[in-house]
Order: structure tokens, then C-alpha cells, then sequence
């Protein structure tokens, strides 16, 4: 699924997909569809993303938020380290 170059049925499919995941509450391995984000990076995917940001919801702000400061850094790997890392930064950062 996560591959650069898709017809464009399937990336706005998979367009809605990662869109889909960052609303919901998060749950294990939600993390991995950063994968498919940066495949199908683009602007409808970034203003999606914005959107969540900007939302009601306290874990699709998070969410969000991770997966569109994974697509500014794509040479930051998608790790459990860096999840938390950035997670704890989050949470620092409101305080």
C-alpha cells in the first residue's frame, strides 16, 4: 500500500484511509500508516491533516499532528522512540 506511485483511485483511497486513522482514538500500530501518509503525500493530504489538527478531538490533534511533522521530516524514521519522544514533547509543550 505504501508505495510512491499509485494510480490515483488508490491514493485518494488511501488518502481517505490515513485521514480515517488520525480521527479516531488511536490504537496499536496506527503509527505505521505514516508509511502510506508520506506515500501519498499532498496538499488535499496535508489540508486533511490540518483540519484534524484543529479539531475537537485531543487524539486527532495528536495524531495529526505527528503524521504532518513526519511529512516536514522525512529523514525523522517512524519508531516507537520517536513517537513517544514526540508525544512527551507534545504534552510538554501545554503545559
Amino acid at each position: 500500500m505504501a508505495l510512491a506511485h499509485q494510480e490515483e483511485a488508490v491514493r485518494a483511497k488511501l488518502t481517505d484511509l490515513v485521514e480515517i486513522v488520525v480521527l479516531r482514538a488511536y490504537r496499536c500500530k496506527d503509527r505505521e500508516y505514516v508509511r502510506v501518509a508520506r506515500a501519498v503525500d499532498s496538499a488535499d493530504l496535508r489540508g486533511r491533516l490540518d483540519r484534524a489538527v484543529d479539531s475537537d478531538s485531543p487524539w486527532a490533534r495528536c495524531h495529526a499532528g505527528y503524521v504532518l511533522w513526519l511529512l516536514d521530516r522525512p529523514g525523522v524514521p517512524n519508531t516507537p522512540h520517536v513517537w513517544r519522544a514526540w508525544v512527551a514533547g507534545k504534552a510538554a509543550a501545554l503545559m
